[in-house]
């Protein structure tokens, strides 16, 4: 568990081993906390900077890489295989064709779940939504987890990031 493993899905389907792609994968570090320590290891702050950049949200790091990170790592401790779907969809209104990611996907209660992580209390879903409108599931629960508290809107739970545990 040095490293968690996260394959892409090309059909997402309750089956996701069977279209996993072994070739086209995202590797998160077993260890956020280390990734922290490698990321700030070639930084030229000095220890005191360094706290106060911190608890003041100042730290000027890709802090979505770090939340996606930590919630890998809580979704392996959890048991969870980690997949995550990558797409392209035209949606309406548009002329060309676009790329689109859904973070995570995993399999509760017999159905897909599609998990976003956001690093702020951002709550745009766009990749949820054509993800909706392209594959049309029969039920479709989804979940945001993010920094700010507990939330239901429709299908939508937002999920606060200490939450992920529960899933």
């Amino acid at each position: 568990m040095i490293g968690n493993y996260c394959r892409n899905v090309t059909n997402p389907q309750i089956t996701l081993d069977l279209y996993a792609e072994s070739d086209n994968f995202k590797l998160f570090m077993g260890d956020t906390g280390l990734l922290i320590t490698q990321i700030l290891r070639t930084s030229n702050i000095v220890q005191e900077d360094l706290y106060r950049k911190i608890i003041t949200g100042n730290l000027g790091a890709n802090l979505g890489m770090i939340f996606e990170n930590m919630v890998a790592q809580m979704l392996r401790a959890s048991g969870y295989e980690l997949f995550f779907h990558e797409y392209y969809y035209t949606p309406k209104g548009k002329k060309t064709e676009q790329k689109y990611e859904i973070d995570f996907l995993i399999v509760k209660d017999g159905h897909l779940c599609p998990i976003e992580v956001k690093s702020s209390a951002y709550k745009n879903h766009e990749s949820f939504d054509y993800y909706i409108e392209k594959y049309k599931p029969k039920k479709h629960e989804r979940f945001i987890i993010y920094t700010k508290d507990l939330a239901q809107d429709n299908d939508i739970t937002f999920l606060p990031v200490y939450m992920t545990m529960c899933l």
